[in-house]
């Protein structure tokens, strides 16, 4: 390979965007190791995780796990990772500004868009819809997760809670509201409305975005 083929360069010469997925990873890692060049490593990687999607999914142990990558390594592929989540999450807005329910949601949207599980989550706000905390209440596996609406409803109680918003992913990317998710929607908000406890809705997001549940 020629001085003006290697990654850095072409980066230098093209723009990122010229770059292939490869390339990109090759410019975090640096050097190569486990045997391999930076380009082999980078791309025995992304082929042991399934993709860049999987790099997302996967904790610091488990980059530590995979031969060639070291301390140094991991720690660079989790920042970028964490970077590249809340760049998604900011989405432009101010992070000075305090955050709304709905930017916990589009949080929860990218923090959820590659998850292999079902997870349900609870936005609970406070008077004039401050946010007051987000809790997981369940999870489940990839056909779905059950709520637990005893133990929901005694966290929205115990935090005092004027408001709450319900989340849930679906990890085949689907946004389409099932028959169980309009129950579920309508059993949570009779029991929300008897303790005088405002619902602000029900969400399902996915790698396609966020949708209401009706």
């Amino acid at each position: 390979m020629t001085e003006d083929q290697l990654p850095r360069e072409r980066l230098f010469s093209n723009g990122a965007t010229a770059l292939n997925d490869v390339e990109l990873l090759a410019i975090l890692l640096r050097t190569g190791g486990g045997g391999e060049d930076v380009l082999g490593l980078s791309e025995s990687i992304l082929d042991g995780f399934g993709g860049l999607g999987g790099l997302t999914r996967a904790s610091v142990k488990e980059y530590l796990s995979f031969k060639g990558i070291g301390n140094a390594k991991a720690a660079s592929l989790a920042a970028a990772v964490e970077i590249g989540r809340r760049l998604a999450i900011y989405n432009g807005r101010d992070p000075s500004r305090p955050l709304s329910w709905r930017d916990e949601l589009r949080n929860i949207q990218v923090r959820l868009s590659d998850e292999p599980r079902e997870f349900i989550v609870a936005i609970f706000l406070g008077d004039r819809e401050r946010f007051l905390s987000k809790e997981m209440i369940s999870f489940g596996g990839p056909d779905g997760a059950s709520l637990d609406i005893r133990h929901f409803m005694r966290v929205a109680v115990r935090l005092d809670a004027y408001g709450v918003v319900l989340v849930h992913n679906h990890p085949d990317g689907s946004l389409e509201s099932s028959a169980e998710d309009r129950t579920l929607t309508r059993i949570v908000r009779e029991r929300l409305d008897a303790l005088g406890i405002r619902f602000h809705g029900h969400y399902i997001v996915s790698r396609l975005g966020i949708a209401a549940v009706e």
